[in-house]
């Protein structure tokens, strides 16, 4: 009789300590395995972004390095608004921080342009070929001297922006430097 209440007192504890040694194994064996399942998951998530060198023509597509020209709104941690003139038709590019055309942020929007000749001034903007950005139906006749209020609907609960500049002749042109045109401070 006393044999077995050793033997069932035995039992009882080892019963115990099986009861911590498990889940404490079971974590140990889980966190063995994660790095390898990390290691496995990192080369197929990264992506190496290939930035084109040579500048493409128009018209832009999203992810092809555009020519530097027209007006260049920069808006701190966010894409640049590129406004230009090209072929005497209105051009808006958002620009990533590689220089690239990015996706449009705004579906539609409205350009005023203020000048001399007199010329048509009000122009909807609509998107254009390949989703790459906006532009306008209508002719701007040169010279290309404008006051120019530009408003973009935004395309996430409603509003806008509202950007004001002057757009010169010379903005019309590419230029050979690395550096964009002068930027807004709207």
């Amino acid at each position: 009789m006393l044999l077995r209440r050793i033997d069932l007192c035995i039992v009882v504890a080892i019963v115990n300590v099986m009861k911590l040694i498990i889940p404490v194994a079971c974590f140990a064996l889980g966190a063995l395995s994660l790095p390898i399942a990390a290691e496995q998951l990192v080369p197929a998530e990264v992506e190496e972004k290939v930035i084109p060198t040579e500048i493409s023509e128009p018209p832009y597509q999203v992810g092809q390095l555009p020519s530097k020209q027209g007006y260049y709104i920069e808006r701190p941690g966010q894409t640049s608004i590129n406004f230009r003139i090209v072929a005497n038709k209105i051009r808006i590019y958002w620009i990533d921080a590689d220089g690239l055309i990015a996706p449009p942020e705004s579906s539609a929007g409205n350009v005023r342009l203020n000048g001399k000749p007199k010329i048509r001034s009000y122009f909807n903007l609509q998107p254009i070929s390949a989703a790459a950005g906006l532009g306008a139906k209508g002719i701007v006749r040169p010279p290309h001297i404008f006051n120019t209020v530009l408003y973009l609907n935004q395309a996430e609960g409603g509003g806008g922006e509202l950007h004001t500049f002057r757009y010169l002749m010379s903005m019309g042109a590419p230029t050979k430097s690395g550096e964009p045109n002068p930027t807004s401070t709207n």
